[in-house]
């Protein structure tokens, strides 16, 4: 008979009564979430974020609202593993025949990430040309942008996790306290806002706006399909595939939940997935004893909070620059029209913080550079985690590979594919369409089918007890529909 383990003590804070002082310790909590938003930021809201703005105004405010269903899955997924120490990607690996969830989620991955770092590459490099030359549209940001690139390739092999997390937290702080003053300057400024029409925006699921006609008379702008802009959109604002499995090895870094009071949660992690398969593919060691199930929950905050502080920042910022764009962009006083395009990626979006004043305009660009390199350092990272759990079955050997060395054999994977991809860009090859493509399966697809697999084996393999509850499941069950959503606005 297999022995019921005992869930460690929760951390003093959280078995505090209730208290103001209590709640603002909670905020200490915030460390993976940090590199989620970040990574979320600068995935592309600075350039699709304004674009959208300017020509849909308030119609794909939506958007925003269904993100939550990433940050469900999310949390739904690692609680599984925060309550058994079990990896659900090894659930998946054991339940599905030769893995086949792991596979499709792994070549799906293997292909885009070096796609979507070419995209980094590019606008991190014109950034960084932008600053130093004063225009982003010189031939000079792309050996700047594959020096970053290397740079970071460097750091992140080179350099601990707590690093990147206190980087990425203010890679954070910088771009959402930029966003918002920049966004209370402008609509002070503004006599017009119609925020009744903001707020009912959020709710009209599925709305799909249409190109306005000046559009047409942008240089190098392409009118991709709507839905497409959509379902882009959404992949920008939503935890990719690759920190929602990077997660897992966040939390076992931090020892949050059934990990805390593990000296080597990697051993415990293993230890536990073989009791599960000697047991037929049954969880059988967790405690029914209704103290241990109080203390599990108490163990799930630190979660909680973290993806709930993500969210705000991530839909905050998502909205600041809407509105930014919608009311800067577009169509000029002087018969112009401002719009990020493919000749243009990041210099339009200046005029968010130089309508305030020209001396911000530093501020705005090392805002843009903060935000791309942080996207790429936090990437690397996570993807690293992210495939290393997805093969740690289904390809026993990576996992078993020192971690560094494997992080380097990754990272080279992805630069000696990535570099050249970033140059087919520089030589015309369409930046937007490839983002939007990029975006939509390791944003969208992959995260969709991940969902619905959580929810699943939340409620197919954990013990009755520790099973999503009758709210928790609808949650899941509604996070799945909002996911499916976008996808039907080809046929609307």
């Amino acid at each position: 008979m297999v022995e019921k383990i005992s869930y460690p003590e929760p951390d003093k804070v959280l078995t505090e009564k209730p208290s103001i002082k209590k709640y603002l310790k909670y905020l200490l909590f915030f460390g993976p979430g940090a590199i989620v938003a970040s990574m979320t930021i600068g995935q592309g809201q600075l350039i699709l974020g304004p674009q959208i703005g300017a020509w849909a105004h308030f119609g794909l405010m939506w958007l925003i609202t269904v993100n939550i269903a990433s940050y469900i899955f999310c949390y739904i997924g690692t609680r599984f593993t925060m309550l058994s120490g079990i990896n659900i990607m090894d659930i998946f690996s054991y339940k599905t025949k030769r893995g086949w969830f792991n596979w499709l989620i792994l070549i799906i991955v293997m292909i885009f990430i070096p796609i979507f770092t070419a995209t980094i590459i590019t606008t991190v490099g014109q950034s960084l040309a932008w600053i130093i030359t004063g225009t982003s549209n010189t031939a000079l940001y792309l050996p700047l942008g594959i020096g970053v690139a290397l740079l970071t390739a460097f750091l992140v092999i080179f350099t601990k996790y707590k690093f990147i997390e206190f980087a990425q937290a203010f890679f954070v702080v910088v771009l959402g306290v930029g966003a918002i003053i920049s966004v209370i300057f402008v609509l002070q400024h503004e006599t017009n806002v119609d925020y009744i029409g903001m707020i009912v925006s959020f709710f009209k699921i599925g709305n799909v706006p249409s190109y306005p006609a000046w559009v047409s008379n942008v240089e190098g702008f392409t009118k991709t399909p709507i839905p497409m802009i959509i379902l882009g959109y959404l992949g920008t604002l939503a935890i990719s595939m690759i920190p929602l499995v990077g997660y897992f090895g966040w939390i076992k870094v931090k020892h949050w939940g059934i990990f805390k009071d593990k000296k080597d949660p990697e051993k415990f992690e293993e230890e536990k997935f073989e009791e599960f398969k000697k047991e037929k593919g049954n969880i059988t060691f967790l405690p029914d004893d209704s103290e241990e199930i109080k203390k599990s929950k108490k163990l799930m905050i630190p979660l909680k909070v973290d993806l709930a502080i993500a969210f705000i920042i991530v839909s905050i910022v998502s909205v600041c620059y809407i509105l930014c764009g919608m009311f800067l962009l577009g169509p000029q006083p002087d018969g112009s029209s401002l719009l990020p395009s493919n000749v243009d990626l990041i210099e339009q979006q200046a005029i968010i913080f130089t309508s305030l004043s020209p001396i911000l305009k530093p501020l705005f660009q090392i805002s843009v550079f903060f935000a791309f390199f942080g996207t790429m350092y936090a990437g690397f990272e996570a993807a690293a985690r992210m495939i290393r759990q997805t093969t740690k079955n289904i390809i026993p050997r990576v996992y078993k590979m020192e971690y560094r060395r494997y992080l380097a054999y990754l990272v080279f994977y992805i630069l000696i594919l990535g570099i050249p991809l970033s140059i087919l860009i520089f030589k015309g090859l369409s930046f937007m369409l490839i983002l939007s493509i990029t975006l939509l399966f390791i944003g969208v697809v992959c995260v969709l089918f991940y969902g619905i697999a959580v929810v699943y084996m939340s409620q197919k393999a954990l013990p009755k007890k520790y099973r999503l509850g009758s709210f928790g499941l609808l949650l899941g069950i509604i996070a799945i529909v909002l996911m499916i959503i976008p996808f039907l606005t080809f046929i609307l």
